[in-house]
């Protein structure tokens, strides 16, 4: 009896650092995967990986990989730029709306299990998977990033700390 292939891999870890470490994990485990990086984007050649998004278990959406960055405010961790067929969406795993990520190289798809653990400190909705999100310098609490913002310029403090924050020309969150 031959021993059974491995085809399933977790890379959540990966995700959750940066880029470079999930084109790490992925280059070594598929054979012929191609991309061209442009800065910290690695934008996909081929477009041969699937992402699959899965909330216990069932898929609820599902594109071709257009590339993997990092995220906009500097944080740790890996965006995903999908192609639907219909939109372009950026997929933000954190570890607030991911469960796990697992790499299956048999199907070339990445599925993302996503939970929802966070709740936006202004809205109090839940933190989701598409959500643009940011958080307070000084306390760290998360918020929906345009609630965040509109909070701070109304208020001038965080809505959970009530330290003094401004926001700079360029639209990041400052310690006022």
């Amino acid at each position: 009896m031959s021993p059974k292939e491995i085809t399933k891999f977790p890379i959540t870890e990966a995700v959750f650092k940066d880029p470079s470490e999930v084109i790490k994990e992925l280059t070594e485990k598929i054979d012929g995967l191609k991309y061209t990086k442009v800065i910290q984007t690695y934008v996909m050649e081929n477009r041969r990986l699937t992402l699959i998004l899965q909330k216990t278990g069932s898929p609820y959406f599902r594109g071709k990989i257009v590339w993997i960055g990092n995220k906009k405010d500097g944080t740790e961790g890996t965006l995903f730029c999908v192609d639907t067929g219909s939109e372009l969406k950026q997929i933000n795993p954190t570890a607030e709306n991911t469960g796990s990520v697992i790499l299956d190289t048999k199907k070339e798809i990445i599925a993302v299990s996503t939970v929802s653990t966070a709740k936006c400190a202004v809205c109090s909705r839940d933190i989701e998977i598409f959500d643009d999100i940011t958080g307070c310098p000084i306390c760290q609490a998360k918020a929906h990033r345009d609630h965040l913002i509109d909070w701070i310029n109304m208020k001038h403090s965080c809505p959970i700390c009530n330290k003094s924050l401004y926001i700079s020309s360029t639209g990041a969150i400052s310690i006022g």
